[in-house]
């Protein structure tokens, strides 16, 4: 009890004997597909003067404008000071580095790409010879990039919300096609789409899960999951055609759990949040549903490696989601 008590002093009164010129790090890291993320999260100031390179196996990371001390919140690499401005990390072997910014909070992103897949994700990788073998579940997946056409969505000088989540659904589809599951893109270029249209489409192809892309303007990543607002009496159902979310709801609620869960393994928990939509297009998808909305463009810079990072967490999402319903 003693030793306990000791410790717990020593976390609380930390912080204080730093310097007042020492700048507090919070640092995660994780594994995904075929590389190692880390994230180093700080003032602003700090972060976009880092400075990361490749040293043999290791990753060095500076700071020459300032002292740092790290707090590891989440941490599967180990780490080593080499001074007060610099820290390495090694993964092992690796082939290159991605390395970007986020805001809000304000966060420093290294990607590590492996030369060797990490063994958490194996079950994800198919082999050529299983492709036509029943790996999941949920064997229809329906992508709905958002607007299209006409309706543009939001924009700015850099992107413009209906080009930016077709991308992203296209990478996510190839993901999915690699196995025995299918995906449907609602729409595969820039053309409008009635709601109406999406939501026949979906249902006509007896979809297992329904996922809708869009781009919002907040600073975090934000799920919305349907809610029924009406019961349908038992004696009216048989001459329904569409019954909705009746008979999904409880799938819906889990799929939007571990997709939340799986982009809190990738950007931090502070960066997803759940809210219910009770009217619009979710309440007549007939299977597991959400739709997603990205952080604004102002908050995030979607080059290339972001919308494949987001195509990967939603992909992981889905396969958790169908290991979840075979158990």
């Amino acid at each position: 009890m003693k030793k306990y008590v000791c410790v717990m002093a020593l976390i609380m009164i930390w912080p204080c004997c730093l310097s007042a010129d020492t700048n507090v790090l919070k640092m995660r890291s994780s594994h995904h597909l075929d590389f190692v993320r880390i994230v180093l999260e700080g003032e602003e100031n700090i972060i976009e003067n880092a400075h990361v390179y490749q040293r043999g196996t290791d990753v060095l990371v500076r700071f020459p404008t300032s002292e740092f001390a790290i707090i590891a919140e989440k941490k599967v690499l180990e780490y080593k000071r080499i001074d007060k401005k610099s820290v390495t990390f090694s993964p092992g072997d690796f082939r290159g580095l991605k390395v970007f910014t986020l805001k809000h909070p304000t966060r420093l992103v290294i990607d590590v790409h492996l030369k060797v897949k990490q063994n958490a994700f194996l079950p994800l990788v198919i082999p050529e010879e299983d492709k036509d073998s029943e790996m999941l579940k949920s064997k229809t997946i329906v992508i709905d990039p958002g607007h299209g056409g006409y309706e543009e969505g939001v924009r700015n000088a850099q992107y413009i919300e209906k080009h930016v989540v077709l991308d992203i659904a296209r990478k996510l589809e190839a993901l999915i096609n690699r196995g025995a599951s299918r995906s449907i893109l609602t729409r595969r270029s820039d053309i409008f789409m009635s709601q109406k249209d999406r939501i026949r489409l979906t249902n006509d192809k007896d979809a297992d899960v329904f996922i809708s892309i869009h781009v919002g303007n907040h600073s975090e990543i934000v799920l919305y999951m349907p809610v029924i607002t009406g019961h349908i009496p038992d004696m009216v159902k048989p001459y329904i055609k569409n019954r909705g979310q009746e008979e999904h709801l409880n799938q819906s609620a889990r799929l939007v759990s571990v997709i939340r869960e799986e982009i809190s393994n990738a950007f931090g928990a502070d960066m997803v949040s759940v809210r219910p939509l009770p009217y619009g297009i979710l309440s007549q998808i007939e299977s597991a549903s959400l739709i997603i909305e990205l952080p604004s463009f102002k908050d995030a810079s979607y080059i290339e490696d972001l919308k494949a990072e987001i195509a990967n967490t939603l992909y992981q999402g889905f396969y958790r989601y169908e290991e979840d319903e075979k158990g």
